[in-house]
Formats: structure tokens, C-alpha cells, sequence
């Protein structure tokens, strides 16, 4: 258990299942009982991404491999990233009127600068990527840290940063918590800490979550966390939308929801037509995640995988 990796079909559910909720949010579910809470699909990937990031990770993992581990992850997501921003550009020019665009503000995209100074980014999902490559940064420098005798006060403390110090923009401090208790469950499946000094450290950090992050938000990320305990069976449904679920998370709101925008100022204003502008929107979205994957997505994936630790 300490050194052997497996894959987990859990991955699989909270990655499908929390792309779609926030496809949906966007696509109109925020007028919708149940759908006005896809938001919390983020927060999901949050929790998922402490676990899954450091699960990547060889265990032998020292400050000499930050370079590889930095390289492998933004050619994991960097390209379809600008890929989706250049998209959101086009649409931008095609269905705003005079469209000007801020090139400073743009540029600041790449760098996910927009996080510290509170400018807008082109899609509503961008400002979650700034806070995951917060995140890759963190991990990059302390997951020794993590590792050691002392990790889990180590990540107490960062839990608290929020508590003491005024944060501004939108930082990886505001919701580590969430992070931190995949991290926690990470820590668990390695073998590294005993269950009963995780459940401790988990109960104060959830408490935590729930100071800085509120209630719904913690609510999604221990949703997430039983999500991974509980044995889950692969299916091939959320094995297709775990697939395209990053692509899907970059484009429904570019694609999808001009659509959905676009559809509904010419058709007639009834529950009919707008069910069928919600239903188009989502197929649609998920038809051009598929070849966003395949085209773009799927080739970074590959090139990562090739990147070594060992060189």
C-alpha cells in the first residue's frame, strides 16, 4: 500500500459527476431546484484534486523532481487551456456587437494573474484552473512536507492562513481545506497516518471549510470524499464523461451556453422551447467536449504521460 498505485473508478464519478453538475449550472440550472447547486461541482475537483495530485506523485518525490512535476502538469492543461481562451475569443467576435478586447487582461490569463488582482477572466470556470495551479506550486514545494512525521500539522496550519490574514482575489488559501482533506485521504490509503489521528485532524479542518469556505461548499467537498471511499464499479457512461471531463469543464460555457443565449432570443418564450434550448445546450456541449478531447486534450495527455521522473 505504501509504494503499489491502482487505478481508483471512483476518480471516475466525482470527475463525471461534477463537470456535468457545473455544465449544467451554467447551461440554466441556476433557475432550476436541484440544478442551481452544479456550482458546487467546483468544489468537488477541489477535494479531488488534494487526493489525486499527490496519488500521482512517486512517494520518493524530492525537490529535484519540482521541474518534471511542473512541466508534466502544465502540459497537462495548459494548451487546451489557451486553446479554450483563443475559442472564447472567436465566439466573443462573433456574438458581441463591437467587441473590444482587453489584450492586457488577456495575456494576464496565461499566468492566471487575474486571481490576485480581481480582473474577469473570458469563461466563469477560468478563475478554478488559477487556484488549481495554486495548488500544483504548493504541492510542487511541500509535498515532503506532507510526507514527514509532522505533515498533518503542517497542513493545519495552512488551513488556518485564512483565519488570521485578510485574503484578497481569489487564493488557494481561501478553500485549502478542501484540498487538505483529500490530502488527508491520500495520507490514509498510503499508509502513511493511523485513522484515528486523520479523523481528528479531518473533523478540525472540516470545521475550518465550513469558517472559511460555508456550509454547501464543504457539504460538495466531503460529498467528494465519500464519493472515493465507497467501492465504485467502472461504467462505461462515466467512463466517457470522466474522459471529457476537463474538456467539458473548458468549453460548455464558450459553446454551450452562447447557444443556449443564442436560441433563446429566437424562439418563442415557453417551457417547451426553453427545455429544448436546455437539452441542445447540453448535447451539444458534451458532442464538442468529445472533439476537443480528441483533438486537442487527449494529445497533451499523452505527451505528460511521457514526461519521467527518472528522465
Amino acid at each position: 500500500m505504501t509504494e503499489k498505485k491502482f487505478y481508483l473508478e471512483q476518480v471516475d464519478y466525482i470527475r463525471a459527476f461534477a463537470s456535468l453538475a457545473v455544465a449544467l449550472f451554467h447551461l440554466g440550472g441556476k433557475v432550476l431546484p436541484v440544478l442551481k447547486y452544479g456550482w458546487l461541482g467546483v468544489q468537488m475537483f477541489f477535494l479531488l484534486s488534494g487526493f489525486i495530485i499527490c496519488w500521482a506523485i512517486p512517494p520518493a518525490y524530492t525537490w529535484r523532481m519540482m521541474g518534471t512535476f511542473l512541466s508534466k502538469r502544465l502540459l497537462r492543461i495548459e494548451p487546451p487551456y489557451i486553446v479554450s481562451i483563443l475559442l472564447a475569443l472567436m465566439v466573443h467576435f462573433v456574438w458581441v456587437a463591437d467587441y473590444h478586447p482587453d489584450w492586457m487582461n488577456i495575456l494576464s490569463h496565461l499566468a492566471y494573474i487575474n486571481n490576485f488582482i480581481g480582473k474577469p477572466y473570458l469563461s466563469p470556470v477560468y478563475w478554478t484552473l488559477g487556484v488549481e495551479f495554486q495548488y500544483y506550486v504548493f504541492i510542487a514545494l511541500c509535498f515532503p512536507l506532507i510526507r514527514s512525521p509532522w505533515g498533518l500539522w503542517f497542513l493545519l496550519t495552512i488551513c488556518l492562513v485564512p483565519l488570521w490574514i485578510p485574503m484578497h482575489g481569489t487564493l488557494l488559501f481561501q478553500v485549502f481545506p478542501l484540498f487538505a482533506l483529500g490530502i488527508l485521504y491520500y495520507l490514509y490509503i498510503m499508509g502513511l497516518k493511523g485513522i484515528k489521528e486523520l479523523s481528528l485532524f479531518g473533523i478540525v479542518i472540516t470545521a475550518i471549510s465550513i469558517c472559511t469556505a460555508g456550509w454547501w461548499p464543504t457539504f460538495a467537498g466531503l460529498l467528494a470524499l465519500a464519493m472515493l471511499i465507497i467501492p465504485l464499479r467502472s461504467h462505461r457512461i462515466i467512463s466517457f464523461l470522466s474522459r471529457i471531463s476537463f474538456s467539458l469543464y473548458l468549453t460548455h460555457d464558450i459553446v454551450g451556453s452562447n447557444l443556449v443565449v443564442y436560441m433563446g432570443r429566437n424562439l418563442p418564450k415557453t417551457f417547451l422551447f426553453k427545455s429544448l434550448e436546455f437539452f441542445t445546450g447540453i448535447v451539444v456541449s458534451i458532442l464538442f467536449a468529445y472533439l476537443f478531447y480528441r483533438l486537442v486534450e487527449a494529445p497533451c495527455l499523452k505527451l505528460s504521460k511521457r514526461m519521467s521522473y527518472t528522465g
